[in-house]
This record gives C-alpha cells, structure tokens and sequence, in this order.
C-alpha cells in the first residue's frame, strides 16, 4: 500500500526522534585526544564513562501532523555526551561544549579517505582567495557605466598586471584624482578600501567595485574628511584598521554530487542533524577552505536576523515581483552549520565563540579576567573566547545559529552567541569544509524551495501568504551594524545566490 507523503513524513520525524530518544551518555573505547577550552578550562582525551541517561527531545508544538519540522538537539550541559547510531551498527559520540549556542563536537566524522578526496577534489578545481560579502552580493547592481571615467576601460589601464583586479597600489593611481586621496598615509588609503570601496574584504577592486564609485561619492568625500588627520580618528576605527582584513584564506565550492558521489555523507549529515532530507539537499554547496600562517576569519555570524521586506537569498526568487526589490539586500538563512576538519594542524586555526555561554552579547567589547577586549578581533584575542576548539582531522563540529521555536516547530529568532570565527594559523596549514543548512523561516515559501528543487512540481501546495513578515524582536537581538558579513552561498544547482541592491543605500548604512 503506498502511503502519502504526510504519512511518510510523519514517521520520518518520528524515525528520528525516536533515534534521539535511544542517545545513550557513555564513552567511546578507543577515541582520539580532542582538545577543547571552555571558559578557560582545557578538557583534553576521551571523555570518562558514565550513567547511561535518556535524552529529553524537544516536541515542536503543531497542530498539523503532515508539517515538516526542524529539530533542535538539546545540549543539557557542557560536557554531556550522548552516543548515536547514524549509521546501521556504527555509532557517533556528540560531546555537548556550549549551551548557548548549542554546540556540539563529533569525532571521527569522517573518514580519513573522505577527507583527502576532499581536500585533492578542491586542488584539483582550484581554490579562490575567499571573499566575504557585506550585506550580500552587489554583483548584479551595476549594469552599466556610470560615470565618463569610472568605466570598464580605465579600470582596465590601471590594472598593470591584467589580472581583472586592482591591488591596493592600482586602486591608488587609479583614484588619485579624487580628491584627498593624494593626502593619505598608504596605511589610511588601505583601511579606506577596506571600509568603504571594498564590498568583499578581499583588498582587490573588480571592475563593479570600480564602476560603482559614483553611486557613493558622497559618501567617499565626507569618509575623507572626517580622517585626514590620524590623530584625530575614532578609536573604534583606529582597531579595525589594526585588525586588518576580516579574512584571509582560499576557497572552492563543491557540488553534492562531486565530492559525495555515494551520498554517504549527506546521509550521516541526515541522521546527525535529524532533519528531514529535502532541508539537507536543497542546502549550499560544501564550501573547502585552506589557510596558510596568518590565515584567519574574524568572528562573524552565519546567519542573518529576520528583517522585514527582506527574503532569504536561498529563496528569494520564489517571492511575488516586487518593484522595489532591487533597494534590499536579501538575507542569508542559515539555521545550523556542519564544519569538518579536514587535517590536524600543527599550531593555530582554532575555531572559537567568544561569547558561548556569556550572559551578555557585544560584538564590539567584552570584558573577560578583568580587561575588555575585542571579541571579533581573533588575531588579537583568540585565547580570550569562552570557547575555542583546535582542529582534530575527521571531526566535525555543529552548532545552531537560531534558536528554534517552540510554537511552530520551525526556526526562530537568530542567536547572537553564535558569533564565531577561525583564529591565526600559527604554523602548518588548515583545512576545513562547511555545510550550511538553509531554511526560510516562511515555512510555506521553504516548502515551495523544496518542491521546485528536487521535485519539479509546478503546483506545490502552499495555502498562506508568501509575503514576508518581520519577526518580533528585542532590542539585543537586533543586528549590530557590521554583523552580516557572510561569504556568497551557492545553492544545489552550484550556482551564485545573488541579489540587487541600491549601492548607495547600502553604504549608507555602513
């Protein structure tokens, strides 16, 4: 007989709670040394045995049996280990390291063979300097020259070595007309281009970010003004300069297909998350990442909060024509992610959550054994996280970048403690991989994301309205300034999600 797809969908989630519900609080004979720092405190080796404990799992309150439903993995306590049987007759210990965020390490993730495909797979394709992207991607937001001299051929004139990029010594004979610039130290011109120029923190111009000077000239004449003089700078400016670029490594984007040919580890991704698969197959691309000494990624967010007339990047083509569209940036929906290291390395590259288990936020300052530091800046302060995790091949790390909500069953407000990052490699290399989690917190436009993406269908059935609603928020939770600064996703096709914007409204609110 065959059942519905409410049916199935329904015993799928009871499939996996029910799995959740058997985790059993033990040690694992024969794992390997991982190293962890919480609130100062270094755990290292095995974790001890202990009582066998049932967990409590959390039961989204729904009124509809046929609704999908996230899950979110109580973390209990800090050093609570439950064990997992994802795989038939193959278990897989969670070790409970923050509460808040939830955040979880699983050794032995991955096999040895599975990372070295990875890493030779991402060679192979070549991997990019990494970029982030403040307030998403701008890529499509200049369609033509604006300006007799801001054009695609004095961008090419300037660009000496021909590589489609101006360097920092390019973009400075290429904008000594303008006024002031002459004026400035090497040092003042680079954090310029950092602050104001620069849209993708790689310290290079494309042609669209050369192009769409114009649009902010005004905003370029009152940023020189204000800093013509270095004594006289803010001091928070003053550190961000010293801080130096919020990234510095290489990347490569993975489609499913190439990387997981046998779906083995989609399916482990399934049973660790215990989420349904549609919400594991229409995610991101896998994302490689190498960093040398010196590479790092300044703590950030994942995700971004909920803002009103502001549709997730994943989905945004699936929301009504909207002739204002191209003035918002979209947002990037990231419920959870999955991080996987790919190769021990020999000193650095801890991945850190200053403010895990902190009972206030500041993404700006935090007092920690008597002195205020920066949190976001890890090159300075990656010892001082309530949290740091060094690298240990195979495992991986998983943590929820919203809180889930209990009424609904689907994803909640963004949780600001998953603020993160990748701390200073000191010696050896770093490699990991990222698996992002995408979902809409509008249930039913996800749902429509799924069917287009896997099933085709031209009808889904969607029985609310689309359009979007800001979500409730208190003043703590509302995103700082500069908080959104996220690398461009890709979606199941490996394609780019980007999305217009007015180029001036969005340096204005930077």
């Amino acid at each position: 007989m065959k059942m519905s797809s409410a049916a199935q969908l329904v015993l799928h989630h009871l499939f996996w709670c029910s799995l959740i519900q058997l985790s059993l609080l033990t040690k694992l004979s024969g794992a390997e040394t991982i190293t962890v720092t919480t609130n100062g405190e270094t755990i290292e080796g095995s974790p001890q045995p202990a009582v066998e404990h049932v967990e409590e799992v959390i039961t989204p309150i729904v009124t509809d049996p046929g609704r999908m439903r996230l899950v979110q993995i109580d973390p209990v306590e800090v050093g609570h280990i439950r064990r997992i049987e994802i795989e038939p007759g193959h278990f897989y210990e969670m070790k409970t390291v923050a509460v808040n965020p939830p955040v979880f390490l699983i050794p032995d993730f991955l096999t040895l063979e599975e990372c070295e495909r990875i890493k030779s797979l991402a060679q192979e394709k070549g991997l990019e300097k990494s970029r982030t992207v403040l307030r998403h991607s701008v890529d499509q937001a200049v369609d033509t020259n604006l300006d007799p001299y801001f054009n695609k051929d004095t961008f090419t004139k300037f660009d000496e070595d021909g590589n489609q990029f101006l360097n920092i010594a390019e973009a400075r004979k290429a904008l000594t007309y303008v006024e002031g610039i002459g004026n400035m130290s090497d040092q003042a011109f680079t954090y310029f281009i950092d602050i104001v120029v620069d849209l993708d923190s790689d310290r290079f111009l494309s042609d669209l970010e050369f192009r769409r000077i114009p649009l902010i000239m005004t905003k370029i004449s009152e940023w020189i003004a204000n800093h013509q003089d270095l004594e006289k700078w803010d001091p928070d400016d003053l550190a961000r300069m010293k801080k130096g670029p919020d990234r510095l490594s290489h990347q490569v984007w993975m489609k499913r297909p190439v990387y997981d040919e046998s779906k083995n580890i989609t399916n482990r991704l399934i049973g660790l998350t215990g989420l349904h698969p549609d919400i594991i197959n229409t995610s991101e691309e896998l994302q490689v990442v190498h960093y040398t000494p010196g590479g790092h990624y300044h703590a950030h967010h994942d995700s971004t909060n909920f803002i009103a007339d502001r549709p997730c990047s994943h989905t945004a083509h699936l929301y009504p024509p909207d002739p204002t569209r191209h003035l918002h940036s979209a947002r990037i929906c990231r419920y959870m992610t999955v991080l996987y290291y790919l190769a021990d390395t020999e000193e650095g590259g801890e991945t850190a959550f200053p403010a895990a288990d902190n009972e206030t936020f500041s993404e700006s300052t935090m007092v920690k054994d008597n002195k205020t530091i920066e949190p976001s800046n890890l090159s300075m302060h990656c010892k001082d996280a309530n949290l740091y995790v060094r690298p240990k091949k195979r495992m991986a790390v998983m943590w929820y970048n919203h809180f889930f909500d209990h009424n609904t069953g689907w994803m909640g407000d963004r949780n600001l403690f998953a603020f993160h990052g990748g701390c200073d490699v000191i010696k050896g290399e770093k490699w990991i991989a990222n698996n992002w989690i995408n979902v809409d917190n509008n249930y039913e436009i996800q749902m429509k994301f799924h069917y287009e993406s896997l099933h085709k269908t031209d009808e889904p059935v969607i029985n609310t309205d689309i359009t979007p609603k800001a979500a409730e928020t208190t003043e703590d939770q509302k995103s700082p300034p500069d908080e959104t600064e996220q690398e461009t996703p890709h979606n199941a096709a490996g394609e780019s999600i980007k999305s217009e914007e007015n180029v001036v409204q969005l340096k204005q609110e930077l």
